[in-house]
């Protein structure tokens, strides 16, 4: 028998990731058999973010829909664009873009779509860079006149499986569609999370590298293989900021995981996932009983560090261990990592808890805030 906790846990991380692909500003396409309510969750997240939501199918589509149409003036080229990306310009906050029924665009179509999904260009005319891109797509075998997913532009997505399990489609037939709180990113410290990870990041591939194992760039050699993510410079960058919004928004780590794997595909993903969660990071059970503990607090660590104390902290949250918490995060404060300290602390106080936040903290957070 099928574990139904381990099921709709999966549909739980599965909505969590286009949400935060959403609010990190990641292209994302989901993958799923027809019927499975994609454009429904896609209309849901526009409603819940108060943008207005562009509908594109793209199986039905000329490439002159995203390249624009060619027209003389002036002795030279334009193309001007379509109605649809001149109504969403119009508009007074960023929208989003859906191209659903992706895997039954031909290849033209998917050549014309590149521009538009990595720099939001649609001919002459260029979308808020705050423009959202979502597609959907079936598995080429079964979707009406199907295509695998061309390379490049399967590389300007994370990929995410997407299934309606049966006790999540029994509770919705009851009326209780489960619904999880979308993520809010303080892009005033989230920068600083992305610089973080892309240093990681860093480490991990030139360690890859120099053990012979090339994962920087690793173009798959199946057609089906290369219609999903895999590692580039480019996929890294956008499993960086994926990762980053994990840390940020302090978020699980089977979410960190989907939304890699998503970006860099499995082998890379799970390689970095162990390489993250191995590398010299000290037991944050130690931390809270030694906040003055002798550590290597360099940015990058300091962040991955304070987020496991966090976590730690959660698992059992006692008045005392409050106490030695906020002693680490004054420390933080006070020996150079204000920006570390503030990102940390603010979820930190935002915790459901009976004990007041120590005046010290306050001090710091107070100080920091003037700043």
């Amino acid at each position: 028998m099928k574990n139904v906790n381990s099921e709709e846990n999966q549909y739980k991380f599965s909505y969590q990731a286009v949400g935060v692909c959403l609010a990190a500003n990641i292209p994302v396409i989901l993958w799923g058999n027809p019927g499975q309510g994609k454009t429904q969750v896609v209309n849901h997240f526009a409603k819940q973010l108060k943008r207005k939501p562009a509908t594109i199918i793209a199986g039905i589509r000329e490439p002159s829909d995203f390249i624009g149409l060619p027209a003389l003036k002036s002795e030279s080229m334009e193309y001007y664009p379509p109605k649809w990306a001149k109504d969403l310009a119009k508009e007074e906050r960023a929208g989003i873009v859906f191209f659903d029924e992706v895997s039954t665009a031909p290849p033209s179509v998917q050549a014309a779509l590149l521009r538009v999904c990595l720099e939001r260009v649609v001919g002459e005319l260029e979308l808020d860079n705050e423009t959202r891109i979502i597609a959907a797509a079936n598995p080429p075998g079964i979707a009406a006149d199907g295509w695998d997913l061309a390379a490049p532009l399967a590389n300007r997505f994370c990929h995410i499986e997407w299934r309606l399990p049966a006790a999540v489609v029994a509770k919705g037939f009851k009326g209780m569609w489960p619904e999880y709180e979308l993520p809010t990113i303080d892009e005033k410290y989230f920068q600083n999370d992305v610089n973080d990870e892309l240093s990681t990041i860093g480490d991990f591939l030139l360690r890859s590298e120099s053990a012979k194992t090339k994962i920087t760039t690793a173009v798959p050699d199946s057609i089906e293989a290369r219609s999903k993510g895999f590692p580039t410079p480019r996929s890294w960058e956008m499993a960086a900021k994926a990762s980053a919004a994990v840390t940020h928004l302090n978020l699980d780590e089977g979410l960190r995981k989907l939304l890699l794997t998503g970006c860099v595909g499995k082998v890379a993903g799970e390689q970095y996932m162990t390489y993250r969660n191995e590398t010299d990071l000290p037991d944050p059970e130690d931390i809270i009983a030694n906040p003055l503990m002798d550590l290597d607090l360099r940015p990058d660590k300091a962040n991955r560090i304070g987020h496991t104390v966090l976590r730690a902290y959660k698992e059992d949250p006692t008045s005392d261990r409050w106490k030695q918490v906020s002693k680490f995060l004054v420390r933080l404060f006070d020996e150079g990592k204000p920006d570390v300290a503030y990102s940390i602390t603010r979820h930190y106080i935002s915790m459901p808890s009976n004990w007041p936040v120590l005046p010290e903290l306050a001090k710091r957070i107070s100080d920091f805030t003037k700043n």
